[in-house]
């Protein structure tokens, strides 16, 4: 029966996605994986700013103990900043030290494992455990931190969710615990679970939602979407000031959601097409199929070129052409012919793109559709980059190199879009087209009025574009207000913003900023390495970075030590997501003739006096349901819609509560319709 697990996983695994997975060690184990028994997920969303709590409940199924590790694939912005684990019931922080990630079961040569890994991705996290009983739960948290997805006022967050071909079973319990926290007016909202989503909280800078799935499966990814109503240039500041040391700072700004068209500059852009041998197919019919809309979006104040590349460079024009219509139908119908080819030389095309850029008139624009690795030297290539260029790559696939192409955009003001080959290629290229559409300043410059600050990223700002937003991070000495001055050349002239900013004084506000900072820092020295080559000094910088944050690298890995004294308890309080003993809900709601009440008992209660109680409207007890017998876990009893004399309850809205050695815990509302 495991060969046939495996075979199905084999064929099935590159549609995995964000669940974390627990591997068993023991290779007598009777499947592939424990099974997770529940996931709980805390997102706390500053402005642009996700930090991600994620907490699971494994179950060995086995009759004996067993050692596992556990997997976990991080998104690609994202770096996990503390894991914890359980053992013995007591809840532990996992150290940081200084090694390599533990490695799962096998040689990772082939199989399940090489499959697993595949899965797990360059940015996966993989702690081993140790001594999971049998017929126990392993729980383990992990928090993480990663910027949401931000176009035209409307702030995303993705926690990929869809591994139905391969959990066929239901998680006894999927929740989503949603906190906004924004500086701009929270004007709406949506979710992927709309009929399961519940608003906890709602004023105009915050939103509280709760998602809960009983008996979920994992058929569809978990999207939360909220809007503001960005009508001018502003932007969200955040700081906090350290124990010792220096505080940090990070910066959004955020031009209106759309620009009226005579604010617009008229916009220069070269559409740079890999047509090499693995762009064959799909790839490279979208990627076409992107750029011919993209020209269809052009007016006839602008100008554009099609530059191919693949071993050689073959620009269609030898420079930039007017948007007229029988331009862009000659371009469409040169994009009919482009067939595939052989070689990557995407720095021999872009060194082509930025010759043709003979002034700084137009608002300059590269789009670079690639999809695999190629020789590439950010560093050279923004030397060359005279007229302040942006330069956009489109990676396309998971063969990437993605430090060469991040490091690259970053240092001519872009950014990187990465499509997987399963997703709508064409509508998400067009999207990035549409985020630079609407350019209204150019040749930005910052000045924060006070000397004291330090490690400031990026390197260079961008142009802004009406719709989209660029970020600043540093550190600053001295606590206190200062005035922010943000220059740039629009259509009409040198426009002026002004902002006040108040560096804080407290150290536990906003603390995330310290990550964020550090999880920044940790990418473009991690980018310096892959690129140019491991130093002992860029060595010794991440690990410094590492250990001082609590953020993992490429020299570090968080390890579960089962030795005293050097496990850490963690604080109760810490554990939010832990799930007390607590009515979940009720399904249907409304119900008639009988519903279905979900609860959850947690450890301590194990052996204690434990009813539910039904209250109608004026508090009258109706009924009570004994649940003393029922053991940690998720659980479920029927309800008849009776009184506890088997009389039917007349229609109307009704309380359950749960209450545990006389002690009430929380109170639901259930509706009953006749």
């Amino acid at each position: 029966m495991k060969k046939l697990t495996t075979i199905i996983l084999l064929v099935l695994i590159n549609v995995l996605s964000a669940e974390g997975l627990m591997i068993p060690s023991n290779e007598n184990y009777p499947k592939d994986l424990l099974r997770n028994r529940s996931t709980t997920v805390n997102v706390d969303i500053h402005g642009l700013i996700a930090e991600t709590f994620v907490y699971q409940e494994f179950v060995n199924e086995w009759t004996d103990s067993t050692d596992a590790v556990y997997n976990f694939p991080l998104p690609p912005d994202a770096r996990a900043t503390e894991f914890v684990y359980w053992y013995k019931d007591t809840a532990y922080k996992a150290i940081l030290k200084v090694k390599e990630q533990a490695t799962n079961p096998g040689t990772g040569e082939g199989g399940i494992v090489a499959e697993i890994n595949k899965y797990i991705g360059r940015n996966g996290i993989k702690v081993f455990l140790k001594d999971i009983p049998a017929g126990g739960i392993q729980k383990v948290m992990l928090h993480y931190i990663s910027r949401c997805d931000y176009y035209q006022g409307k702030v995303t967050y993705n926690f990929p969710l869809n591994t139905s071909a391969f959990i066929t079973y239901p998680l006894e319990q999927l929740q989503f615990n949603v906190n906004v926290y924004s500086n701009s007016g929270i004007i709406n909202y949506s979710s992927t679970f709309s009929s399961e989503c519940r608003q906890i909280e709602s004023t105009s800078n915050v939103l509280k939602v709760e998602v809960v799935k009983p008996k979920a499966y994992l058929t569809k990814d978990f999207e939360f979407t909220y809007e503001v109503d960005q009508k001018e240039l502003n932007v969200d500041f955040y700081s906090v000031a350290a124990d010792s040391g220096d505080g940090h700072f990070a910066l959004f700004v955020r031009p209106q959601n759309v620009a009226t068209a005579d604010s617009v500059f008229p916009r220069r852009i070269i559409f740079l097409l890999s047509n090499s041998s693995e762009m064959t197919g799909n790839k490279l019919s979208q990627s076409i199929s992107a750029i011919s809309k993209s020209l269809d979006q052009l007016t006839t104040k602008d100008e554009f070129n099609i530059v191919l590349f693949n071993y050689y460079v073959y620009p269609w024009k030898t420079a930039a052409i007017p948007a007229s219509a029988q331009n862009i139908q000659d371009a469409k119908t040169h994009l009919a012919t482009i067939t595939s080819s052989w070689g990557s030389r995407m720095d021999a095309g872009i060194e082509e793109c930025l010759n043709e850029i003979k002034d700084n008139s137009f608002s300059n624009a590269i789009l670079a559709f690639t999809n695999g690795r190629t020789p590439l030297n950010p560093r050279n290539i923004s030397t060359k980059n005279t007229f302040k260029t942006g330069i956009f790559p489109i990676g396309i696939g998971d063969n990437l190199d993605r430090a060469k192409l991040e490091m690259t955009a970053q240092l001519n003001y872009g950014f990187v879009t990465y499509i997987d080959e399963d997703d709508n290629l064409s509508e998400k290229m067009n999207r990035v087209f549409d985020l630079i559409s609407q350019p209204i300043l150019k040749d930005v410059a910052m000045e924060y009025g006070r000397a004291d600050l330090s490690s400031v990223l990026p390197e260079k700002l961008p142009s802004t574009y009406a719709g989209s937003y660029f970020y600043a991070l540093g550190r600053y000495s001295n606590p206190g207000e200062s005035i922010l001055s943000i220059a740039g050349n629009s259509v009409s002239g040198t426009n002026f913003y002004d902002f006040r900013l108040n560096y804080s004084d407290q150290t536990n506000k906003d603390k995330f900023v310290e990550s964020l900072w550090a999880k920044e820092m940790i990418d473009q020295l991690e980018w310096i390495v892959e690129i140019y080559g491991e130093t002992t000094a860029l060595k010794d910088s991440l690990i410094d970075l590492s250990l001082k944050y609590g953020i993992r690298c490429r020299y570090t890995a968080y390890v579960a030590d089962y030795e005293e004294p050097w496990v850490t308890p963690v604080e109760n309080e810490k554990l939010t997501l832990i799930p007390d003993s607590y009515i979940v809900g009720n399904y249907p709601n409304p119900f008639n003739p009988s519903t279905t009440i979900r609860f959850h008992i947690d450890a301590a209660s194990v052996g204690k006096v434990k009813f539910i109680k039904i209250f109608n409207a004026l508090g009258k007890l109706v009924r009570v349901i004994d649940v003393t017998g029922y053991g940690e876990g998720f659980f479920e009893v029927h309800f008849d819609g009776k009184d506890q004399y088997g009389q039917t309850l007349s229609s109307g809205i009704y309380i359950v509560q749960l209450q545990i050695d006389g002690k009430p815990s929380n109170a639901i509302k259930i509706t009953f319709l006749k």
